[in-house]
């Protein structure tokens, strides 16, 4: 409650004196640019004093419908009000701080839940579900991020409480609270036209919890042997967790619960006059796997406005003890009898103890001013499923469609795309549109009835007389082609007011 006093109390404070500045922008990936930031202290005693706020009032609306409710899924829609505020301290010999309070709220009683959290889907992130079954309400503010940092030249480094964006690691910001971690990060630009990027990251706090926990761990105990309602929603319950690496699986081998991930990021514009841009990625968990990325992409200039840009993609999944814990699938299903898998889970795996697995992918992007069309393809190795449970996803730029997981082994996904921008055709200032068609090509031993064909249309529209409100929507209908009982549509709503 202390906290949500902070945050009322400093938001309307800086509302009434910085309404109408604009010190922030939201990219279409909800990634936060500051276009202003705190000048340099001259003393120590200014830090503060020359300091920054930044604030975030939102709201976002879900709506999920299927197209036949049964007693296992239920259409609903739930709204979350609320939003955050950051301060920043001036810099002084190169070392500054920052801190992020949040603040959710969907005890509006304007929506139509469900009476059950667990039939949440996309919009179970405007609340804890862990918060509330244990009594404690569908509301909960967090200070999500806390972290020094120290800048000089062409590098940087923070520790702390923080938002790491990666390949493997997002903020994913597009519900009501950020995805951030507790842990040290490093950044380097001395190369010309490239970054290099490293991190340690101990724990993580997914966006629907007020609690930072194990980057890797799914709490599989019951009530009873936890003493708590459902542990495994304060936990790493990510929807693409692994839940194989589990609490009770751990135990057995005597795994760290909570161990260090290591991530490595980075790209260079340095090679072939910089129309070719590389990207690499890495992430390592001490004896439980590591997963590597290499991405080019090239610029062809065909004339008359036109850009055509080729992508490839090839990330690879190396087992270094994991498979023996949780097997092969993402469920668990593939571990062993005696650590909560089946002789039927494990059949459907060519290597049901290991987690070794690869990905291509693929696209091409044409560009011409204002419009843009990709078409793309990706195509997991029939070996085993990916864990990114860190909100960073394999397949996302290529054929990722909104809240699909389509790295389960064995899957082949299609995706055509076409995007807009009506304020670069000065036709309506701020709008931007996007629509895109993919078709996921599961394994049918693995996933029998989940092809499905999606359907998927979103708008951005910055509000020209407000200039730091702005209002997303965005739609998709999931066709299941086994059966249509299966098929359902999902409608957000979100609108954001930066100060």
């Amino acid at each position: 409650m202390k906290l949500l006093h902070t945050f009322l109390i400093g938001t309307l404070a800086v509302i009434g004196a910085e309404a109408n500045t604009v010190k922030q922008t939201i990219q279409p990936n909800y990634m936060v640019d500051y276009e202003q930031l705190p000048s340099e202290a001259q003393r120590f005693s200014e830090i503060f004093s020359e300091g920054m706020f930044y604030g975030r009032l939102r709201s976002n609306w879900f709506f999920f419908e299927y197209k036949d409710d049964t007693v296992d899924r239920q259409s609903h829609n739930i709204l979350g009000l609320g939003g955050s505020l950051i301060y920043k301290t001036a810099p002084y010999a190169g070392f500054s701080a920052s801190a992020e309070l949040d603040y959710t709220s969907a005890g509006t009683g304007l929506d139509d839940q469900s009476d059950d959290v667990k039939f949440l889907r996309a919009g179970k992130d405007v609340i804890s579900r862990y918060n509330s079954v244990n009594a404690d309400g569908k509301s909960f503010a967090v200070l999500s991020q806390a972290y020094l940092q120290y800048e000089h030249a062409d590098f940087k480094t923070r520790v702390g409480r923080q938002i790491f964006n990666s390949f493997f690691t997002k903020s994913n910001d597009s519900k009501m609270i950020p995805n951030t971690f507790e842990g040290i990060t490093l950044e380097s630009k001395d190369i010309e036209k490239t970054r290099i990027r490293a991190a340690y990251l101990t724990r993580q706090k997914l966006r629907d919890h007020d609690s930072f926990h194990s980057v890797i761990m799914y709490d599989d105990r019951s009530d009873i042997d936890s003493g708590v309602v459902n542990a495994k929603w304060d936990e790493n319950d990510d929807s693409a967790i692994h839940k194989g690496l589990s609490y009770t699986n751990f135990e057995k081998v005597d795994q760290d619960k909570n161990p260090g991930l290591v991530v490595l990021d980075g790209y260079t514009r340095a090679l072939m006059g910089s129309d070719l841009k590389i990207n690499a990625s890495a992430v390592y968990l001490k004896d439980l796997f590591t997963t590597a990325m290499v991405e080019l992409n090239y610029r062809f200039d065909l004339g008359n406005g036109y850009i055509l840009s080729p992508g490839f993609r090839y990330v690879q999944q190396f087992d270094d003890g994991a498979g023996k814990i949780g097997g092969a699938a993402l469920d668990g299903t593939a571990a062993t009898d005696a650590n909560g898998g089946s002789a039927e889970g494990r059949g459907e795996y060519t290597k049901a103890d290991s987690v070794d697995s690869y990905m291509t992918a693929a696209r091409l992007v044409l560009d011409k001013d204002a419009a843009s069309l990709s078409i793309g393809y990706t195509g997991i190795a029939d070996e085993a499923d990916f864990i990114t449970p860190w909100r960073g996803f394999v397949t996302a730029g290529y054929t990722r469609a909104m809240a699909r997981y389509n790295w389960i082994a064995n899957t082949q996904s299609y995706r055509l795309r076409g995007t807009y921008d009506f304020g670069d055709a000065n036709i309506i200032s701020g709008l931007k549109t996007y629509l895109s068609f993919t078709h996921e090509d599961y394994d049918e031993k693995k996933n029998a009835g989940l092809d499905a064909n999606v359907y998927y249309f979103g708008l951005i529209q910055d509000l020209q007389e407000v200039p730091n409100l702005s209002v997303r929507f965005r739609t998709e209908y999931v066709e299941r082609l086994a059966s249509s009982s299966d098929d359902h549509a999902e409608v957000r709503m979100e609108l954001n007011y930066l100060f």
